[in-house]
């Protein structure tokens, strides 16, 4: 099984060919990690690459196993990371890559691109605390909703490509996302279309609200009708005769 270890970084050909240039330490302070189509299956600490922004590790074949799913934990450490390839991993019938909320959390200021296709992610909802990021490539199907939410809390996205994706079928998809962002599909968005549809949303939302605020204050400041009536009440088999009073209370209709 080959793993991502120290030890394979430093045995990589870039490395070797300049071993006489770099000392192990020097070389670790690498902004760029290359490690694609290696036929990768673990993952180790790399915690000591503290320097590194961009990995590339599509095409491998990344099963560490938690429980029945793979998931990805060893990115702890790497505060600096802002672009993760993962593509393709060559992953084994009906499971899914994961990812290890603690980690997702300590790349939350500063992660900024993600590819994740052809993994079999179907729930990105996790994915929500990387409040950094400004690109996502995910093609495989995943819930609308979840798309719609998570994209919601991504305040600095403005490229996506969600091509082959099923949620590219629904109705209206097109208009729900781009006023999330500039690009769609490798399609650049015309700024007077995407802020028509902002200021349509907005407008949309505003009168939902009113009318929302306006039920509640309604129902609460509704004025009753009270009414007193005196009534009669006589008892059939022995003719006796009752009068008493009741109170009738009404919400009273104001148009």
């Amino acid at each position: 099984m080959v793993r991502l270890t120290m030890d394979l970084i430093a045995k990589s050909s870039y490395y070797l060919k300049n071993k006489r240039s770099y000392s192990l330490p020097q070389y670790l302070k690498l902004t760029h990690l290359n490690f694609s189509n290696k036929n990768i299956e673990d993952i180790e600490d790399l915690s000591m690459c503290r320097n590194l922004t961009v990995l590339y590790l599509y095409d491998n074949k990344i099963n560490h196993v938690l429980g029945a799913c793979p998931i990805i934990m060893v990115m702890g450490g790497l505060e600096e990371l802002k672009m993760l390839y993962l593509e393709g991993q060559r992953l084994p019938s009906g499971e899914k890559l994961l990812f290890d909320p603690r980690t997702l959390f300590s790349l939350a200021e500063s992660f900024g691109v993600l590819n994740i296709n052809r993994n079999n992610i179907d729930d990105v909802r996790d994915l929500a605390v990387l409040k950094k990021h400004t690109f996502l490539c995910c093609r495989q199907p995943v819930t609308g909703h979840d798309l719609e939410g998570v994209f919601s809390q991504w305040p600095l996205l403005h490229r996506m490509d969600l091509s082959g994706n099923t949620v590219c079928h629904k109705p209206k998809y097109r208009d729900s996302n781009i006023v999330f962002v500039e690009e769609l599909n490798g399609k650049e968005i015309n700024e007077l279309s995407r802020q028509f549809l902002i200021n349509w949303k907005a407008s949309k939302d505003g009168k939902k609200k009113w009318k929302d605020e306006r039920m509640k204050t309604s129902q609460i400041t509704l004025p009753l009708l009270i009414m007193y009536c005196y009534i009669q009440i006589t008892y059939p088999f022995t003719g006796k005769i009752m009068y008493c009073y009741i109170q009738i209370t009404l919400p009273l209709l104001v148009r």
